[in-house]
């Protein structure tokens, strides 16, 4: 595609192109292509970072660091992976700088809102509720990378060859922080489970809960 070529450049929907075309335009120097590229990639990122640190805006100061950097780095960027999983790395790192600047402890108290289906039930709302504050402090007790892995996966929906470019580690590696995290959160959150709620774990249960 000739995005040095005017006339065909306005005759193109920048909204029908995926992101690694749009990309490959913002590299050259399209403006309006990143523009489309930032308005898809900030809400996921947002909503990545904001798991991983302490504070909602410290998420979007570090997701427009990260989108800054994506867009100085754009023109040397050599498509090894796709755009998202590009930025997921440069947003992660951001993050790892913050920690280590400020030894914050990730996660906040309401980070799970978005988890909650839309008009719930109201029999079954409390219930809901029960089981996202659950979660949210369960994850808490994961490691950092247990629980990245495991968001990347569950929520934001990434591969686990993506997950371990933004990690920084190899598939084995996030196979094994999502097998650990999922079985810890299973035995975590059995109270939750409907055909459990009846009945009390016996000791042999309790002694096998799995500790992270």
């Amino acid at each position: 595609m000739n995005w040095s070529d005017s006339a065909h450049r306005e005759s193109i929907d920048l909204d029908d192109l995926d992101d690694d075309e749009l990309a490959g335009a913002a590299a050259v120097g399209d403006t309006e292509a990143f523009a489309v590229l930032v308005r898809r990639v900030t809400p996921p990122l947002v909503r990545y970072l904001g798991r991983m640190v302490d504070d909602p805006q410290t998420a979007e100061d570090l997701t427009q660091e990260a989108l800054l950097h994506a867009w100085k780095g754009l023109p040397n960027f050599a498509f090894r992976s796709t755009f998202r999983t590009w930025v997921f790395t440069i947003g992660h790192r951001k993050v790892a700088d913050h920690h280590r600047r400020r030894r914050d402890t990730p996660f906040d108290d309401e980070r799970f809102a978005e988890l909650e289906a839309a008009g719930p039930l109201p029999v079954e709302e409390a219930e809901r509720q029960e089981l996202i504050d659950a979660l949210r402090a369960e994850l808490d007790n994961l490691p950092s990378n247990s629980r990245a892995a495991w968001w990347l996966k569950e929520v934001e929906g990434l591969t686990l060859e993506e997950i371990a470019q933004v990690l920084r580690i190899s598939t084995g590696s996030v196979r094994g922080h999502l097998q650990r995290s999922r079985k810890f959160l299973h035995t975590r959150l059995a109270p939750w489970d409907p055909g459990k709620r009846s009945s009390t774990p016996s000791s042999d249960e309790r002694e096998g809960e799995v500790h992270v």
